[in-house]
């Protein structure tokens, strides 16, 4: 499937210890994805697209993590917001993929072993960061 759309940025969170996460869910195969991007029924992305940050070791406040991503004033309330609905405060580590909206709807596909899906919103490439 095709979740291209300018824009929209998706985004996913993780409670576990980055340093745990075994390396193979990163790495690519000959098509270029990794597990993460299987996982989540994901086909094609552009990587130049792709943003992670989060902390080395523990959690950290949602905020704390958020608050440096590329534009984050633009979105990082709302990111801040919906983690908290689903009931988590803090988190290790955020993926996010801009110009790409991801339908959980339609692959049913809400999380997998170490990140669960926050949702897609609109961005401004001319909106500062939230810090």
């Amino acid at each position: 499937m095709n979740f291209e759309k300018e824009g929209i940025v998706s985004v996913w969170y993780s409670t576990t210890d980055y340093s745990s996460i075994p390396d193979s869910y990163f790495e690519e195969d000959e098509q270029g994805l990794d597990r993460w991007a299987k996982n989540f029924e994901i086909t094609e992305y552009n990587p130049e697209n792709m943003e992670t940050n989060g902390c080395e070791q523990g959690l950290a406040p949602i905020r704390d993590i958020v608050a440096p991503c590329s534009w984050s004033y633009s979105y990082g309330e709302a990111i801040i917001k919906k983690i908290e609905k689903l009931g988590d405060k803090q988190a290790s580590w955020l993926i996010l993929v801009f110009d790409f909206e991801y339908r959980a709807k339609k692959t049913h596909i809400f999380e997998d072993e170490y990140v669960h899906f926050v949702g897609c919103f609109p961005y401004d490439m001319e909106a500062g960061n939230l810090e």
